[in-house]
């Protein structure tokens, strides 16, 4: 009898690794699953192990070189012989309830720890999330039955993916030029009267806010409310050349804030605008604002179409009316790009600040 064991990920591919050795008429002798490599019994891969065993039959003596004319005498059946029928009839059934038991194996759902349907719940694509999750310890002795321990360990794995955070950085000399660009609806006029008070008021900077969203008129009137409020100058263009105009007029300002109109990412001609907007100066830092409460499929199709413009940074607005964070945590999983500001409400020069990676992770795991 030939045995051996196969280790494999999972029970089907260490089956396939005992059909392809030993054949169809294997039979299972022994599985049992481990975890393999971590530390101290955590972060292991899980493995499974099978002991398969092949009744090979005696090899077949070497014939003589002189052979002699012999007579054949047929063996007559005896105890000996009943009891190898009746071993091979009982692997032969046991082969056939394994190999039902394992075609019923892929059927079978696989079971996930809590924590992976919390972020489910919290709109976490499910591919994310498993990723989120693999490894973790379960919460069980080793852990001390505390949940908390393990949770904690998700956290730290949330906070590292949203760690590159940086806001608006106005160098010692010189100006910075900064537009925010987006779709409709998404707050940009409002985000950016807020960032005009913080720098001017908080930092005493000279600030100046150039806006080329002329397809509504409620927006440049909004604007222009807010400019005479913080009384910082506000300049109309309708086209390139009249961009380029204007930022020369104000590169004596420490900061120049572009408002852009709201663009249907479908819409390529009106893409193509916003394109040519932004091409009269190289140094210009692009900001997308997209809103936490759109989904996540409209959003990852809004940066797919604006990547033309190349953001350097996603700003997201309206932390306070999503029901969770899953879009935010969702793109920044998909695409590592830096991440700017935040805003919690209408109000103005409040409700906005710099990202805090700690605690955008905690919000994506409230329950």
């Amino acid at each position: 009898m030939k045995v051996k064991v196969f280790t494999a990920s999972n029970i089907q591919d260490a089956m396939a690794q005992v059909k392809g050795d030993l054949g169809r008429d294997a039979v299972i002798l022994h599985t049992r699953r481990f975890r393999k490599g971590g530390f101290l019994g955590f972060f292991g891969r899980e493995m499974v192990e099978v002991m398969a065993a092949l009744d090979t039959p005696p090899p077949a003596p070497a014939p003589e070189r002189k052979p002699v004319p012999q007579v054949v005498t047929l063996p007559r059946p005896g105890d000996e012989d009943a009891k190898v029928t009746a071993l091979q009839l009982e692997m032969a059934n046991m082969r056939k309830m394994i190999e039902q038991v394992l075609a019923k194996l892929p059927r079978q759902e696989k079971q996930r720890p809590p924590l992976y349907d919390l972020l489910v719940k919290n709109d976490i694509e499910p591919a994310i999330a498993e990723n989120l999750v693999q490894g973790l310890p379960d919460e069980g002795p080793l852990t001390g039955n505390n949940p908390a321990f393990v949770r904690q360990l998700l956290m730290e794995r949330l906070t590292n993916h949203l760690q590159r955070v940086e806001g608006i950085v106005v160098p010692e000399t010189g100006s910075k030029i900064v537009a925010f660009i987006g779709p409709t609806g998404v707050g940009k006029t409002t985000t950016i009267a807020k960032l005009a008070a913080n720098f001017a008021f908080g930092q005493g900077m000279k600030v100046a806010i150039v806006t080329a969203d002329t397809y509504r008129i409620s927006a440049v009137e909004q604007l222009k409310t807010y400019a005479d409020i913080i009384d910082v100058p506000l300049e109309i263009v309708y086209t390139p050349d009249e961009m380029k105009a204007a930022l020369f007029r104000h590169r004596d300002k420490r900061l120049v804030l572009i408002d852009t109109a709201g663009r249907s990412p479908r819409n390529q001609y009106q893409l193509a605008e916003l394109q040519a907007l932004l091409a009269v100066d190289p140094y210009i830092e692009t900001h997308l604002v997209l809103s936490t409460t759109t989904k996540y499929a409209d959003a990852l199709d809004t940066v797919n179409r604006f990547s033309v413009c190349s953001p350097q940074k996603f700003l997201f607005t309206k932390i306070d009316e999503a029901s969770n964070l899953g879009t935010l945590f969702n793109l920044l999983y998909q695409f590592p790009t830096t991440l700017s500001y935040i805003t919690t409400g209408q109000n103005v020069p409040d409700d906005i600040e710099l990202a805090n990676p700690a605690k955008l992770a905690n919000m994506v795991l409230r329950d």
